[in-house]
């Protein structure tokens, strides 16, 4: 498949594309793959850079797709969604243990409550190297912080209120800054989610009904932006906020 315009919905959230130059997918995809131009006989230098520009984009591209997951499913379960910061007393700093102490949290709490919860969690390293955890959980009813925190069994809980937040996934995903990063999260995942929840969607549209689309909708643009890329050249972005309509 080739295409020139895509608009991809999570939610509350609408973000529209145009490329310069067509995507290609599947086998057009294949069809136009180029071969590397040598470039690994720039040494090890290159070979340092290469990885180092690749967790950036594996970086960003975990944020976009955190983002949208979060905006497509905040407020779509029987619950409010809540914002909740799981902490450690202690000085916790190996990775692995905090996500085994954290699966078996979300045992707990499910047992305890008697469901299964549907989650978004980012992991983030306070300033003393501690972990701790964001987790959006969107079908929790209500329960008393001192509950929860018991359930835990770890440290110091918070929940905060984003109702007054009219993009939840941008407002999570800045937590997920340089420090996702850090050396103890190389092999292992910068945020988690459970299985069940609901996906971001995306439309391939030709140039006159993306336009149609996009006319009807460009008077609630709250951010755009155009940047140029090696493969596709300029790309044309633009976000509607429902919530502000």
């Amino acid at each position: 498949m080739k295409y020139k315009h895509k608009i991809v919905t999570s939610g509350d959230i609408i973000e529209l594309y145009t490329y310069e130059k067509e995507v290609c997918t599947g086998k057009d995809k294949d069809g136009k793959r180029e071969e590397n131009n040598g470039r690994r006989g720039d040494g090890l230098k290159w070979v340092e850079e290469d990885k180092k520009r690749y967790r950036t984009e594996t970086l960003q591209k975990a944020k976009k797709q955190l983002r949208r997951e979060i905006n497509a499913n905040v407020d779509q379960w029987q619950e409010k969604t809540k914002f909740i910061t799981l902490t450690y007393s202690e000085n916790m700093k190996d990775v692995k243990e905090s996500n085994y102490n954290f699966k078996k949290f979300i045992q707990r709490l499910n047992y305890k409550m008697d469901l299964k919860l549907k989650y978004s969690c980012v992991v983030e390293f306070q300033k003393r190297g501690a972990v701790h955890y964001h987790l959006l959980a969107y079908n929790l009813p209500f329960i008393e912080n001192s509950k929860l925190a018991e359930i835990w069994g770890h440290g110091f809980v918070q929940v905060k209120n984003i109702d007054s937040i009219d993009n939840v996934g941008a407002y999570v995903t800045k937590y997920m800054s340089k420090d996702n990063d850090d050396e103890r999260l190389r092999g292992l995942k910068c945020y988690f989610s459970s299985r069940g929840l609901y996906k971001p969607t995306e439309q391939i549209l030709d140039k006159e009904k993306f336009e149609s689309v996009k006319g009807a909708l460009e008077q609630f643009e709250t951010y755009s932006a155009e940047f140029d890329t090696d493969w596709l050249g300029k790309i044309k972005y633009s976000q509607i906020n429902i919530n502000r309509l």
